[in-house]
């Protein structure tokens, strides 16, 4: 093997990571995320643990699909599990530095991947065949991408307030042939630690801003011991915001309380959760807001 060959195969790569690991030391020096010895030792023992599948390689001809896939199962369990330790201890650590070691530790590994599959078998596609260590950063970037989808604030556009002093509910015009059974979960104080979850019906062409009310009234004198506030300590009334969260990775879907239950494209299947708001004022120069109880 002549020099060229020989710098470019064995020792370009863990140079480069080498000088990679030098800057995110200096880089570490400013956020104090973990002492320098302690981030050489996570990062070579990530890579060692990301070089390991390379014996795989050893399947020779039957590492391509089933080995390779089992390469991306693990590293997918690997990231997952680093997600996790992530979560845990280091939940404001900047993502730019976390990332960075990550990928020196992809890099690390993707060399003592190819070394180890090139050793156990004449294939020689070893470079190839590490490019499944790219699996172990979906697990953290995806775990970012969500909570930042998740930390957006969603705007609240209709407060609904109980009405102290308006006439009997009119129910009338209500369609009571094609009832509604709607869940809505609401807490009976703002201070409880778990909420009620209760199933009313409800007729679809019903104001849901009233229906809301009904609810309340019938709750609260069915056990008047024990019923659901909606005024303050203060006499304030509280304001209410009412959304429904079709699954664990869709956003609030907020409801207007001056439109129908119909109108709102509320279903069965759906469970509406009522939450009290109440608004804060700021400081001189700020904005108002509403705060979830």
């Amino acid at each position: 093997m002549d020099i060229p060959s020989l710098f470019t195969g064995y020792l370009l790569l863990p140079l480069m990571a080498a000088i990679a690991m030098v800057v995110m030391s200096v880089l570490n020096k400013r956020n104090r995320l973990l002492n320098n010895r302690r981030i050489i030792i996570f990062v070579l023992l990530t890579a060692l643990c990301l070089g390991i599948p390379g014996f795989l390689g050893a399947l020779n001809f039957f590492f391509l699909p089933w080995g390779f896939l089992a390469c991306e199962v693990i590293y997918l369990a690997l990231g997952a599990l680093a997600v996790h330790q992530l979560s845990l201890h280091y939940k404001d650590a900047r993502k730019g530095l976390v990332f960075f070691m990550g990928l020196i530790a992809c890099l690390l590994g993707a060399y003592l991947f190819r070394l180890a599959f090139n050793w156990v078998n004449g294939l020689g596609y070893g470079w190839l065949a590490a490019t499944s260590v790219v699996a172990f950063l979906v697990p953290p970037v995806f775990w970012w991408t969500y909570m930042a989808l998740a930390s957006i604030p969603s705007e609240i556009y209709d407060v609904w307030y109980y009405p102290k002093n308006e006439a009997r509910i009119d129910i009338e015009h209500l369609d009571f042939d094609r009832m509604k059974v709607l869940e809505i979960e609401l807490y009976k104080l703002p201070e409880n630690a778990s909420p009620l979850k209760v199933k009313v019906k409800a007729p679809p062409n019903m104001e849901f801003g009233a229906w809301f009310r009904k609810f309340i009234d019938d709750y609260n004198q069915k056990f008047p011991s024990s019923g659901i506030h909606y005024v303050s300590e203060t006499g304030e009334t509280y304001g209410w915001i009412f959304y429904v969260k079709r699954s664990f990775f869709a956003r609030r879907t907020f409801m207007d309380p001056s439109l129908s239950v119909e109108d709102n494209r509320v279903t069965e299947k759906d469970q509406i959760y009522a939450r009290r708001v109440v608004l804060q004022t700021a400081e001189a120069g700020g904005e108002d807001r509403m705060v979830i109880l």
